[in-house]
């Protein structure tokens, strides 16, 4: 059972979104905010799979609420819903690691098929955004897929892949049968060679963001 938060501040938008919700086999709403401080609070203290919500609410976007849960090591999905086209929205959002992005004049139609997609582990882009928004995710990820290969080494990319599930150093080295400061050593090398700067989070973050890629 997949457990799911949905905020937004309009109160019969919200409803409508739920009434789609409910419809999807296998998913529970374990809660509601009306703004995007009641939805982070709800995201730490209900722990959902998914939080579908309004890239513009009060006291915190659905952005803000996305980095704030990215940076203490969540593992929620974001699905954002938007009235917004522009591609610096999309290329935010996509950066920050929003698994769907949803127009809100076809969210009724495309919901489902969203949830289904995020809850699957893949990326969900409302087909109504212009074309260059799709296309500079494929862009985005054919980089990231290629720089990966090209300059990490087997062992590292199993790493950076088991950071993007969450694991912590421990258990990672009790996975791959090595010692803890032999994946820490790893982790550093990684960093140089992806040239991560953002201190000892850079790495987790960018494992995060970018984990539908590895």
């Amino acid at each position: 059972m997949q457990k799911i938060i949905i905020a937004d501040d309009h109160p019969i938008y919200r409803g409508g979104i739920k009434s789609v919700v409910e419809k999807i086999p296998f998913i529970s709403i374990v809660g509601e905010a009306s703004d995007g401080m009641e939805a982070y609070q709800l995201i730490i203290s209900k722990l959902p799979d998914i939080a579908i919500m309004d890239i513009e609410m009060p006291i915190l976007s659905g952005l803000d609420v996305c980095r704030k849960v990215m940076n203490e090591k969540h593992n929620t999905k974001f699905i954002l819903l938007t009235m917004h086209k522009e591609k610096h929205f999309f290329t935010e959002a996509m950066e920050n690691g929003v698994d769907g992005y949803l127009l809100k004049d076809s969210a009724s139609l495309e919901l489902i098929k969203c949830v289904e997609m995020v809850k699957s582990g893949k990326k969900y882009v409302s087909p109504n955004i212009d074309s260059f928004l799709t296309e500079h995710l494929a862009h985005v990820g054919s980089e990231i897929s290629q720089l990966i290969k090209s300059t990490l080494t087997p062992t590292e990319k199993v790493i950076l892949k088991l950071i993007a599930d969450g694991k912590t150093s421990s258990e990672i080295a009790t996975l791959l049968f090595v010692s803890p400061n032999t994946v820490e050593n790893h982790r550093a090398n990684i960093n140089r060679k992806l040239k991560l700067d953002g201190g000892k989070n850079a790495l987790l973050k960018f494992a995060f963001e970018h984990r539908n890629f590895l």
